[in-house]
């Protein structure tokens, strides 16, 4: 019954979600085509012993996501696993064990929790987490109306709480964004994908360790969510998280990040040099309370000293802004400190045809944009080669790695 089940799915052509629904044709997460599900060898194996493979979920570069069944007790849990080409690659393999490692230190309810890990009879790397019932922040955010301000709130509230935790346990994600955010369907919010994340020097919780030989000249995570200092590889701090949940924040209020452009190298420029509109300026009809145009600012500070001391600062400023909004609503009318429930409608959102957002740019402004950027790439090293390939990829998708030879 499960091998039949499985074979009904549709699998997306791009990321690899899994879906159940005859009346999808295209993948509602990134837009691009379903096809039938083909066999996949693994399904109905029992990997490590008592893991039976029921169906994928998902699939990324480095590992597929499986639904499966532990054994004997009939738990579900998602299974990740390297995938069959990636078998004796020690950097997949590294970055595999890193995450287990990462994962497994932070205790928080907003944390993705593993159960297990190990190796397949073939060698390959796996690891065991609860299964997530819900859809990512990227998919809820392309889905008119998107987040309420008051939910958002919330969201945000949340990935601060793991920040905490995870920055309390010596740990920083480095590669925050609205794909590695999952709302469950029971309410909760939880943080994924700590593959890239890096330990903090255990003398001094405020510096990470000095990065590895393969990437000392690299800069690595998701160019519309890289703080500056990341990019300019003056360091890596608790606060570089806190700037991609600024962008996150930003983005769940108007529908589209601070700094976007269609080429990582000209987003990364902007994160360095330009400063972000107000959520107002971007959204006139958007009635928030000046606090939380204050916060955004603060989280979106292009020197890492300047944003909040840390993510309990920055919890404590969101829960004031929720109890704000949950005054307001008892009140039942207009407040000075502005309505934080209202809901956008799908023209306030700003977006294009393929459902990535977008900022409407003059021709001017955007050679502008691409020349600096060229001049930007220069001055830190990545080369011609990195400028060439990079401006044609999307800058808010994938991690890339940018080399600086």
């Amino acid at each position: 019954m499960q091998q039949a089940l499985a074979v009904e799915l549709r699998v997306c052509t791009k990321c690899r979600a899994s879906y159940r629904d005859a009346r999808l044709s295209v993948c509602p997460r990134d837009g691009a085509p379903l096809t039938m599900w083909e066999e996949d060898p693994l399904i109905g194996q029992v990997v490590g012993g008592r893991y039976q493979i029921l169906e994928p979920i998902g699939q990324g570069g480095m590992g597929s996501v499986y639904l499966a069944e532990r054994l004997p007790d009939e738990l579900e849990v998602a299974v990740k696993i390297v995938r069959p080409e990636h078998i004796g690659n020690p950097t997949v393999h590294e970055r595999f064990l890193r995450e287990v490692k990462h994962t497994s230190a932070i205790s928080s309810p907003h944390v993705v929790k593993i159960f297990d890990s190990g190796m397949s009879d073939d060698g390959r790397a796996f690891m065991v987490m609860e299964r997530l019932e819900g859809e990512t922040l990227t998919e809820r955010l392309r889905r008119p109306p998107g987040l309420r301000p008051v939910e958002a709130l919330h969201v945000a509230r949340d990935i601060a709480r793991a920040l905490a935790a995870a920055h309390a346990a010596g740990v920083i994600h480095r590669d925050l964004k609205p794909d590695n955010i999952i709302l469950c369907r029971d309410g909760t919010v939880k943080v994924v994908d700590l593959g890239i994340a890096k330990a903090l020097i255990p003398e001094d919780k405020h510096k990470v360790a000095e990065p590895s030989l393969t990437e000392a000249h690299r800069v690595v995570g998701t160019p519309a969510y890289m703080a500056p200092e990341i990019i300019t590889k003056e360091g890596l701090y608790p606060a570089s998280d806190l700037y991609a949940l600024g962008v996150i924040l930003y983005e769940a209020m108007v529908g589209e990040p601070p700094f976007y452009e269609k080429d990582a190298i000209g987003t990364m420029y902007r994160h360095i040099h330009e400063a972000p509109k107000r959520l107002r300026e971007v959204d006139p009809g958007l009635d928030i309370p000046g606090a939380l145009e204050t916060l955004v600012r603060d989280l979106l500070a292009k020197s890492a000293a300047d944003r909040p001391a840390d993510a309990n600062d920055v919890v404590q400023r969101l829960e004031a802004l929720m109890r704000m909004a949950r005054d307001h609503a008892r009140r039942g009318g207009q407040a000075e400190t502005g309505e934080l429930t209202k809901v956008w409608s799908p023209k306030d959102r700003i977006s294009s045809p393929d459902g990535e957002p977008r900022r409407p740019s003059k021709l001017k402004k955007r050679l502008f944009v691409v020349l600096a950027a060229a001049l930007l790439a220069l001055v830190l090293g990545f080369g011609a080669t990195a400028v060439l390939i990079y401006f044609i990829g999307p800058s808010t998708s994938d991690a890339v790695q940018l080399p600086s030879d």
